[in-house]
């Protein structure tokens, strides 16, 4: 019995890891490489601004919108099926036109997870179009939100994570607001 348990703990590890790794490919577009990106985003532009920074931006700014938990992510609580909950991303350019910021979470019609309405934003990466932004939570909660802009919109996903684990995942809209 107790053999069957660890292969099913085990088996559901990895299983997650997999879906995770599918679900990251699927929101990056399922094109090109991780190393493709690493070029393209080193390439230098024009006036010796690097093209990073300059993406970076046009990205600062206040995004509020909405995250909306998927009921077939493998680790959420089935209490927060389709749990919807307003959120708002505020970046700010920093030095060297590095991105950082803050997060709020609102009551949409579930609490946030573990009551976490408030995070910092610790990383922001730009490609193009697409943006992904890394929010750490007073209880050490991460969540990376990535999503692509069309004409000042968002939409794309989250994934939620604690102790290395996927707690919860789902689809985030956004429209800049200021």
């Amino acid at each position: 019995m107790r053999t069957r348990q660890r292969f099913f703990g085990i088996a559901r590890i990895i299983l997650s890891a997999l879906m995770t790794a599918l679900c990251l490919r699927c929101v990056a577009g399922c094109s090109g490489t991780y190393s493709d990106v690493l070029n393209r985003s080193s390439i230098a532009a024009p006036g010796g601004q690097s093209a990073p920074a300059a993406a970076e931006s046009s990205f600062a700014g206040v995004w509020q919108g909405t995250t909306l938990a998927s009921c077939a992510a493998l680790g959420s609580l089935p209490s927060r099926c389709d749990a919807l909950q307003k959120v708002t991303i505020t970046l700010l350019e920093g030095s060297h036109a590095k991105l950082s910021g803050r997060y709020t979470c609102a009551y949409g019609n579930r609490d946030c997870y573990h009551g976490n309405d408030t995070g910092k934003v610790i990383d922001v990466s730009i490609a193009g179009a697409r943006m992904s932004v890394r929010v750490i939570m007073p209880d050490a909660t991460s969540c990376i939100y990535t999503g692509i802009e069309v004409n000042q919109s968002i939409n794309g996903g989250y994934s939620c994570y604690q102790g290395g684990g996927l707690i919860e995942q789902g689809s985030w809209r956004a429209h800049r607001s200021f």
